[in-house]
């Protein structure tokens, strides 16, 4: 891992541990479907990891558990992957993080929670949608039913209007992410940096420190 992208991460990792700007995240980025039915007072950040050894050297993870509405207990797992470069393989490290996630699940005898990954990309590179099969070109059905299939959340920030980040309630988050969004962008950061330094005013210091050391250290205003 760079450390400009170390950089990125670090950040991301620093505000999206905090629980009320990870609800507001998920509340806000999850399809309806799952959001609707997730019961976020529940959430609760895992403190271990769901990679393996050997994929911690290149991969890094952050991950939340969270009971449904329904009352049937139901756990989910909502893991998120974030990337600042384009990465094609992006699909085949998600399914790691999958598989691995279930093994470590069984190893700790628990019962078998779905696991929902999301791709949060802010990269200024354009960077398309792609499923682990399409990794795999044209290739005949027969031969397709042998490649795992699954979907992931693609949260690709850069095709978020900026007005729609802003009706965020959770001002910081919002300046956190034209943060990221903007981080490639030395004049935008320069013409807006103000506005985002206020919108940040009632976070805890912790935050507003992460932020800060962000912009200025990423950026170099």
């Amino acid at each position: 891992m760079s450390k400009i992208t170390s950089t990125h991460d670090k950040f991301v990792r620093a505000i999206l541990a905090d629980k009320s700007i990870a609800v507001d995240y998920f509340a806000n980025y999850l399809p309806d479907y799952i959001s609707n039915t997730l019961d976020f007072s529940s959430l609760t950040q895992l403190s271990d990891t769901y990679l393996s050894k050997q994929l911690q050297k290149t991969m890094s993870d952050i991950v939340y558990s969270c009971e449904q509405k329904n009352g049937k207990n139901v756990r989910i797992c909502l893991l998120i992957e974030h990337k600042s470069h384009p990465d094609k393989f992006t699909p085949v490290q998600i399914g790691s993080y999958i598989f691995s996630g279930l093994q470590k699940q069984i190893d700790s005898k628990e019962r078998l929670s779905v696991i929902v990954p999301i791709l949060f990309y802010h990269g200024h590179q354009k960077w398309k949608y792609r499923t682990l099969l399409d990794l795999f070109g044209s290739i005949e059905s027969e031969w397709g039913k042998f490649i795992p299939d699954f979907d992931f959340v693609y949260n690709n920030l850069g095709e978020i209007p900026d007005k729609d980040v802003e009706t965020i309630n959770n001002k910081f988050l919002t300046a956190s992410l034209l943060a990221l969004k903007h981080s490639f962008k030395k004049d935008w950061l320069e013409e807006n940096v103000f506005k985002i330094l206020v919108l940040t005013q009632d976070a805890n210091e912790n935050l507003q420190e992460s932020l800060v050391v962000y912009l200025f250290s990423n950026s170099k205003l």
